[in-house]
């Protein structure tokens, strides 16, 4: 957000530039062109002056000492018209002819004068002429043309430019310096709003957003923001809580009822009674074994995530769950194989803890694989941030219509019926898994057997 901000701002900033640039540029010229044209204007009067006392003295000597000194010292050759096109005063230069200076000729015959001059560019070479009429209205006897070179005046302009340049750049210039950090500090609100976000996604509930700071509508937010994270920590509290109730209140009347039936045994002579005795046991047990297996899986999502600040490496999530991996799988009488992951990675933490996942895997692996090994292996993080861990197995293995179906609750393969469990396992891992964004993978192993591959985040990314 912050860098768009900044490309939003700048050609703001560069539109202000050239505006406020190309205005003063404008100004700067016309001013100092209109400047130099008074003051000409005032020595063509002053001339004009001059000439018209000396055709009515007949005495034009002074006029021409006047006129000689003027172009000596400022290099600007004066010309004075007769009514007839004569010169009255020749500087040695021949007077310019074309369309502007003749039309200012005939409009200072007229008895008009010329207020303005056009601008004068430091890119325009050509001097600033100024036409000054002798007398007035009807009384012009004789026009002055004052041809005025432009260096200095370009020169001045150019300058200029460079003075008006250095005092626009420099505050624009400290903006664009401030701009970063001030974004930086618009959003800082924004930033924690975020950070707080991403610790309640890590596990951590009891975080809440700052709201005595920032503009009203992100106090608004935030509030809004801490409302529903206190919602969802009751919402949790209060579901743990029925899951302790429920789990005491159950327990005793379940194994009650398995005793009573099992009391009945002495009773049952006839053999149709005891297969039914039996039966009633054998329900009796599964129905227990169904209600710890939903209490777990309860009890499991209803566990807060572990914080990112928290989480384990890989390698002691590997050497605390090592042990009872081993156990399980020598139970079943399979091998297990471990390669040692990265040094140092750390993933995020499903709720229960990436052990007791892992732990639920592998001794799934080792009671229906049927094959004689189990490998628990992990990989570097991918370029989304993300690593993967690999519990495979070399048995049979599950058909790809019996992966599909497998993540579904209670969902067991045909041929497990008979083996002990509840078809839980498994779904609960896919929904813890994915409450912290990861994903559990199954495929074909190869040559045979399953692989499932549990795909987690690195703790502390998006």
């Amino acid at each position: 957000m912050r860098r768009r901000i900044v490309i939003a701002l700048l050609p703001l900033l560069a539109l202000l530039v050239v505006g406020v640039g190309i205005s003063y540029t404008v100004i700067v010229s016309e001013r100092s062109t209109q400047r130099v044209f008074i003051d000409r204007s005032g020595d063509a009067v002053r001339f004009a002056t001059l000439a018209e006392a000396a055709l009515i003295s007949g005495d034009t000597s002074r006029l021409h000492a006047e006129l000689d000194a003027y172009q000596e010292l400022y290099s600007s050759p004066v010309w004075v018209l007769g009514l007839d096109g004569s010169l009255l005063h020749d500087p040695g230069e021949p007077l310019p002819r074309d369309e502007a200076v003749d039309d200012h000729v005939q409009r200072a015959f007229a008895g008009s004068r010329i207020g303005e001059a056009r601008t004068v560019w430091p890119w325009m070479p050509a001097p600033l002429r100024v036409v000054e009429p002798v007398g007035r209205d009807s009384q012009v006897t004789a026009v002055v043309v004052i041809e005025a070179p432009t260096d200095v005046l370009r020169e001045t302009t150019v300058r200029q430019w460079g003075v008006g340049a250095v005092l626009l750049l420099l505050p624009v210039a400290a903006l664009m310096a401030a701009l970063w950090p001030l974004s930086r500090w618009i959003l800082r609100p924004v930033r924690d709003l975020e950070r707080i976000a991403a610790d309640v996604r890590g596990g951590e509930l009891g975080a809440r957003a700052a709201v005595a700071h920032g503009p009203p509508e992100l106090r608004g937010l935030a509030s809004s923001f801490n409302a529903t994270v206190e919602t969802v920590q009751r919402t949790l509290e209060r579901q743990r809580m029925f899951v302790a109730d429920a789990a005491h209140q159950l327990r005793n009347p379940l194994a009650s009822l398995r005793l009573s039936v099992e009391n009945l045994r002495p009773w049952a002579k006839d053999p149709d009674a005891r297969e039914a005795v039996e039966e009633a046991v054998d329900g009796a047990e599964q129905m227990s074994q169904m209600f710890e297996a939903m209490l777990a899986a309860t009890a499991t999502a209803s566990q807060e995530r572990v914080s990112d600040s928290e989480a384990w490496t890989l390698a002691r999530v590997f050497e605390t769950g090592r042990p009872r991996w081993e156990q399980v799988t020598a139970e079943h009488g399979l091998a297990l194989r471990v390669e040692d992951p990265e040094p140092g990675l750390v993933l995020r933490q499903p709720p229960g803890g990436l052990v007791a996942v892992l732990g639920e895997l592998v001794e799934n692996a080792a009671r229906l694989s049927g094959g004689t090994t189990v490998t628990v292996t992990s990989g570097a993080p991918d370029e989304d941030d993300r690593a993967d861990v690999v519990i495979a197995d070399d048995g049979t293995g599950l058909t790809a219509e019996e992966r599909e179906s497998a993540r579904g609750r209670f969902w067991r393969a045909q041929r497990h019926q008979n083996v002990r469990g509840t078809g839980l396992g498994l779904a609960i891992i896919h929904d813890v898994v994915e409450d912290v964004g990861g994903e559990v993978l199954l495929a074909a192993n190869t040559p045979t057997g399953l692989r499932v591959t549990v795909r987690l985040p690195v703790a502390g990314t998006g």
